[in-house]
């Protein structure tokens, strides 16, 4: 199985997970992870990092 395969099998799992969520309570509920992917292969620019993202831990505190 090649790379782009398994990146279109994790892209129709969010997608039909996101359209199953979408037909029962009118909104997906993708992780952020999930939605990235969606918005990567859409074209569309990722989510925004959450602040400290990145910074060590004891910044962050």
């Amino acid at each position: 199985m090649s790379c782009r395969h398994s990146s279109y099998r994790k892209l129709k799992k969010a997608v039909d997970k996101a359209n199953a969520q979408v037909a029962a309570t009118g909104e997906p509920d993708l992780t952020r992870s999930e939605m990235n992917r969606v918005l990567h292969w859409s074209r569309q620019r990722c989510l925004p990092k959450p602040y400290g993202w990145g910074r060590p831990k004891g910044w962050r505190g």
